[in-house]
């Protein structure tokens, strides 16, 4: 298995990324499942920042990512944060692999699994509040910036595994195609940590 090292606005000793190397391969020594993994360094500009030092570990599986961050004053640091909360992530991960060789089959077709999120109507999503901000905007108003842009395919998928890549990933939503509608939507975690979807409606 690859892993990959890189280095953003930063300079990274070679010993340690030999050491954070070491830690990645020991986390994955028990799942054989990952198809590469990359480590990204990154230092914060600004000096207010407590902890400016990030470290970010993504592994790729058969149709999933597994996404942890490290956050630290140094990096020594942001690689011990990331990688306990890797090997978390992959113990979970694994758990969740042979909970769903075992179910399988059992569930009656188009009901989800228990401990599965359950789409639903996205009638209490952040729309409404998107919608309400923009009718309150007074006249002179500064131009949103938009600092930082990603793009990557939206893979086919059921909302069920949208909302379990977004638990891998550790973000607060996850846009991706309906594989059941093929439609565009978004799946995001709510306050009471349940999970929301959000679809694109057909135009008209």
């Amino acid at each position: 298995m690859d892993i990959i090292v890189k280095a953003k606005n930063c300079e990274v000793p070679a010993r340690l990324k030999e050491e954070a190397v070491s830690r990645v391969e020991h986390a994955t020594r028990f799942f054989d499942r990952l198809l590469g993994v990359e480590m990204v360094f990154s230092e914060e500009a600004n000096p207010r920042i407590a902890e400016p030092a990030v470290v970010e570990v993504t592994a790729r599986t058969k149709g999933h990512h597994i996404r942890a961050e490290g956050v630290a004053s140094d990096h020594r640091g942001a690689v011990d944060v990331a990688v306990d909360r890797f090997e978390r992530q992959l113990a979970r991960y694994k758990s969740r692999l042979v909970d769903r060789s075992r179910r399988r089959g059992r569930a009656p077709a188009g009901q989800a699994t228990e401990g599965q999120p359950t789409a639903g109507p996205a009638t209490a999503g952040p729309t409404a509040g998107a919608e309400a901000a923009v009718e309150e905007q007074p006249e002179q108003v500064d131009v949103p910036r938009i600092v930082r842009r990603k793009s990557f395919p939206l893979n086919p998928m059921l909302p069920e595994d949208a909302a379990w890549q977004l638990e891998l990933l550790g973000h607060d939503f996850y846009l991706f195609t309906n594989a059941s509608s093929g439609r565009c939507s978004v799946v995001y975690r709510r306050r009471d940590g349940a999970f929301g979807l959000i679809e694109a409606a057909d135009p008209g």
